[in-house]
C-alpha cells in the first residue's frame, strides 16, 4: 500500500494537505482533518495544487472526517467491490468530488457507503459506475444546512439509497440509471425533505428494472421535479 502524506502549516494559516495513492486489498483508512482550507486528493499533486487520489483494492474501508470549512475531498478513482465508506463533512463552503468506477473497466459492486454533512454552502459530486453497472449499492445521506448543492449520477443494480435533507435552499439533482436482467433488480430512493425553498430534480431512468421512489416533504416554497423513464419518450422538467 502506498499513502503519502505532506501537512503544510505557513503562519497562523494551518493549511494541511493529504496525498493519497492506494494499491491493495482490504485496507483501512481512517483520515481526520480539524481547521480550514485542508485538501485530499492524488498523490501528484504539489503544495498548492491538487489532483485527484486513487484507492484501488477489493475488501477497503475509508473513513473521512473534515471538520471545519473550505475544505476539500478530491478522488478520481475508488476502484473495487465490497468498499466501505464513512464520510463526515462539518462547516461551510467544503468541497466532495467522489467518482468510484466510472469508466467501466472495473466493478463496484457491493458497496456500502454512509455521508453526514452539516453546514452550509457545501458542493457534493458524487459519479458511481456511470458506464457499466454497480451492483448491491447502499447509500445513506444526511444532509443538515441550508444552501448546500448536491449532484449524483448513480448507474446500479440492486441499489438502495436514503437521503435525509434538512434546512432551505438546498439543490440535489439525482440522476439514477441501470440495467438489469428483470423487474426485480430494483432500486429504491427513499428522501426526506424539510425545509423551505429546497429544489430537487430526481430522474430515474433504468432498463428492465423497477425504480422506486419515496418522498416524504415538509417544505414551504420549495420546486421537487420527478422523472421515471424506462425507454420512453424524453420528458424534461
Amino acid at each position: 500500500m502506498r499513502f503519502l502524506i505532506l501537512f503544510l502549516s505557513i503562519g497562523l494559516f494551518a493549511d494541511n494537505e493529504i496525498y493519497i495513492d492506494q494499491t491493495g486489498d482490504n485496507a483501512s483508512i481512517d483520515i481526520e482533518q480539524l481547521g480550514s482550507t485542508n485538501i485530499i486528493g492524488g498523490d501528484d499533486a504539489t503544495a498548492g495544487t491538487m489532483t485527484a487520489a486513487i484507492l484501488n483494492g477489493t475488501g477497503m474501508t475509508l473513513d473521512i472526517n473534515q471538520i471545519g470549512s473550505s475544505n476539500k475531498f478530491l478522488t478520481d478513482g475508488i476502484l473495487g467491490d465490497s468498499f466501505t465508506g464513512f464520510f463526515e463533512f462539518d462547516g461551510d463552503s467544503n468541497e466532495w468530488d467522489f467518482s468510484m468506477d466510472t469508466t467501466g473497466l472495473n466493478t463496484a459492486d457491493s458497496n456500502d457507503i454512509n455521508i453526514s454533512v452539516t453546514g452550509s454552502f457545501n458542493l457534493a459530486d458524487i459519479d458511481i459506475a456511470e458506464v457499466s453497472g454497480a451492483s448491491f449499492l447502499d447509500i445513506d445521506w444526511i444532509i443538515t444546512g441550508d444552501s448546500n448543492d448536491a449532484e449524483v449520477d448513480i448507474d446500479a443494480d440492486y441499489a438502495f439509497m436514503y437521503m435525509d435533507i434538512l434546512g432551505d435552499s438546498n439543490d440535489l439533482t439525482f440522476i439514477q440509471s441501470g440495467y438489469g436482467n428483470s423487474s426485480s433488480d430494483n432500486k429504491y430512493f427513499y428522501l426526506d425533505l424539510e425545509g423551505d425553498s429546497n429544489t430537487a430534480v430526481i430522474k430515474q431512468q433504468s432498463t428492465l428494472a423497477a425504480d422506486w421512489l419515496k418522498i416524504e416533504s415538509n417544505a414551504s416554497n420549495s420546486n421537487i421535479c420527478v422523472i421515471q423513464n424506462d425507454g420512453g419518450t424524453t420528458t424534461s422538467c
